[in-house]
């Protein structure tokens, strides 16, 4: 039970800090966003969209490695 609660504590972490490096890179990807949708999407909408996929992505990638890990060790 333990072990979980760190990794749930981990994916929670690399998920927190790749949603504050997302929030650091924003304004060159909303530079980039503006260039091909102009007035779309409000400035606001933009980041929150895209720190959210940035900081689901980590958590996703940290939770498959993870698992892909388990699933190794009970093989053996």
């Amino acid at each position: 039970m333990m072990n979980r609660f760190v990794i749930v504590l981990i994916v929670w972490i690399l998920g927190f800090i790749g949603g504050i490096i997302a929030y650091f890179v924003l304004p060159s990807i909303i530079n980039i966003f503006k260039a091909f949708i102009p007035n779309l999407f409000s400035k606001f909408f933009l980041e929150a969209l895209i720190a959210g996929i940035i900081g689901s992505g980590i958590s996703t990638i940290a939770i498959l490695f993870w698992a892909n890990k388990s699933s190794k060790e009970f093989e053996s």
